[in-house]
């Protein structure tokens, strides 16, 4: 009996030291740029979401939740909570428009968290933005949901330019191809069904709703002629560095249709070399947001442990 104790030990020792010397993930630095004056959306018709957001978020409710952010996290600097309030805003626009939208980043859902602290603001907020509360809920399944990603970056490219720290703060972006399911909806159904199954319900914004149905549409359509055509998907000469996502979108629609087994070889041939140069995004780190900030910040990006229930549907 003794010996098989020494033996369960000598495993147990074992398995503690292998997980203890396992080498962490080197996780991406926030660029010391400052934050932009507005959120960066690429479409007018975004506009007055935007405009509704910053009337809802009183600037003192910001100013709270940022010093309560450093209170929390003091090795944490004042413009790494910035980058994330910005980004944080930035998901609360896609949450004004789809049904449902993954929490894909540690740094802007620790912000959100600790938004929940001040309980009558945020209740305040989201009556006010969102006509209904937004759940911030716990996600047992901390796996990565690539299908999901990859429409959220589509969703997310469409609407918005990409800054060097959105890359950072979200985790690479154009890693996974698109899900089957939602591209042969998007195939399939008519503008109905789209509205009901993947946008909140109601007519607000929905010019903004129906231009992402119709760019997904007509994008598809673009991928199968130029498949039919046996023509290249290629990136125009001199495209402009901060248009290159935008011209992304495409490309997540094609190689999902098309090559969704080499789907980021086929990004990285795509698109320029410094735009596809990759921050860590995955799950399975031991350190990510700020918990783990230090004074080179850092962030994992890639698998939130929350994602959000609004309208009338939930993350999962």
């Amino acid at each position: 009996m003794e010996f098989f104790i020494v033996i369960f030990i000598m495993i147990f020792l074992a398995v503690i030291l292998t997980a203890t010397n396992r080498p962490k993930k080197r996780i991406g630095t926030l660029k010391k740029t400052p934050v932009p004056d507005d959120l960066g959306l690429q479409i007018t018709a975004a506009m007055p979401i935007e405009e509704k957001l910053e009337q809802s978020l009183p600037f003192s409710y910001e100013d709270n939740v940022l010093n309560r952010v450093l209170r929390e996290f003091p090795k944490t600097s004042s413009l790494q909570v910035d980058w994330a309030i910005y980004e944080l805003k930035r998901y609360f626009v896609m949450n004004a428009i789809l049904k449902s939208v993954p929490m894909f980043s540690a740094k802007a859902d620790e912000v959100w968290h600790e938004m929940l602290m001040f309980t009558r603001e945020y209740q305040q907020f989201c009556n006010s933005f969102f006509g209904g509360y937004l759940h911030h809920a716990p996600n047992l399944n901390t796996a990565p949901i690539p299908g999901e990603r990859a429409f959220f970056d589509w969703v997310y490219l469409s609407l918005f330019n990409v800054e060097e720290n959105s890359k950072i703060i979200w985790g690479a972006f154009l890693k996974h191809p698109m899900k089957k399911e939602i591209l042969s909806d998007f195939r399939n159904k008519d503008e109905e069904a789209l509205l009901e199954k993947y946008f909140n319900t109601g007519k607000e914004y929905m010019d903004v709703k129906m231009y992402l149905i119709h760019k997904m549409k007509d994008e598809m359509n673009e991928a199968n002629r130029l498949m039919n055509n046996g023509d290249l998907l290629t990136l125009e000469k001199g495209t402009d560095k901060s248009q290159v996502y935008m011209y992304a979108s495409s490309a997540i629609i094609f190689y999902s249709l098309y090559e969704p087994d080499l789907f980021e070889d086929h990004m990285h041939e795509y698109m320029p070399k410094e735009m596809t140069k990759d921050h860590y995004a995955g799950g399975g780190s031991s350190c990510s947001g700020f918990g783990c900030s230090s004074s080179s910040d850092s962030d994992s990006g890639g698998g939130s442990s929350c994602s959000s229930c609004g309208g009338g549907g939930c993350s999962s």
